[in-house]
């Protein structure tokens, strides 16, 4: 294999992840190739619409490995690193939403003014557009464009 610059392997091995991941349950919420050729390593954060448990984790990760050696995908020797992103990374992608109804979540987002502002509540639904937030005194649904950051919130 031919050396490929930064962005090109980036490319290449998001779109074998993405194929691999586009009919199925899992999805990537992030994703990030770093290093140098003979120590690159591949990090990966996948979500799912089902329980996702290490088992799956380990599994996805071996195939993850064979289609990316089959290809000959990344030159010289790397680490792959498939997890889900943990509580305390901020929601990223609509679909993860759906996961966490029921949830508290803290969200700072932008009011049609244009200044941001934040609501801590429960998240009472989740559409493709938008989410549900409902506090103490409020109901607010929030579109996605106008959020800047989303993290659930912990009940201790």
């Amino acid at each position: 294999m031919l050396p490929m610059e930064q962005p090109m392997l980036e490319a290449r091995v998001r779109a074998l992840i993405e194929g691999l991941l586009e009919r199925g349950p899992v999805f990537v919420v992030d994703f990030c190739v770093r290093g140098t050729k003979g120590s690159y390593a591949v990090d990966l954060f996948v979500e799912s619409d089902e329980v996702l448990g290490a088992d799956n984790l380990a599994d996805l990760s071996r195939e993850i490995n064979f289609l990316l050696d089959a290809e000959d995908t990344i030159p010289g020797p790397y680490t792959l690193m498939v997890s889900t992103p943990g509580v305390d990374r901020p929601l990223r992608l609509p679909r993860q939403y759906r996961k966490h109804v029921g949830r508290t979540l803290r969200v700072h987002y932008r009011l049609t003014s244009g200044q941001f502002t934040e609501i801590c509540g429960k998240l009472v639904d989740a559409t493709r557009q938008a989410i549900r937030v409902e506090d103490a005194e409020r109901i607010e649904d929030i579109s996605f464009g106008d959020i800047a950051w989303a993290k659930v919130q912990l009940p201790w």
